[in-house]
């Protein structure tokens, strides 16, 4: 299990279940985020979408935005 936190809080914080070996790719996907428009963060560093997840750690997701 995952703890992911959305910011601009789009969505409530959450613990997702994900199988063994899951990716940040795997996360968004269980989530319903796009890789291009959210970055996902551990601690201070952004990881990758291929970075496996380890059981139980907090993953900041960073949705872009834009407007004008």
């Amino acid at each position: 299990m995952v703890r992911v936190l959305f910011r601009p809080r789009r969505k409530a914080d959450a613990d997702v279940p994900l199988p063994p070996g899951a990716t940040v790719g795997d996360l968004l996907a269980a989530v319903g985020e796009g890789p291009d428009s959210t970055l996902a963060i551990r601690g201070s560093t952004p990881v990758p979408e291929g970075e496996p997840l380890l059981d139980g750690e907090e993953i900041l997701l960073l949705s872009a935005f834009s407007g004008g």
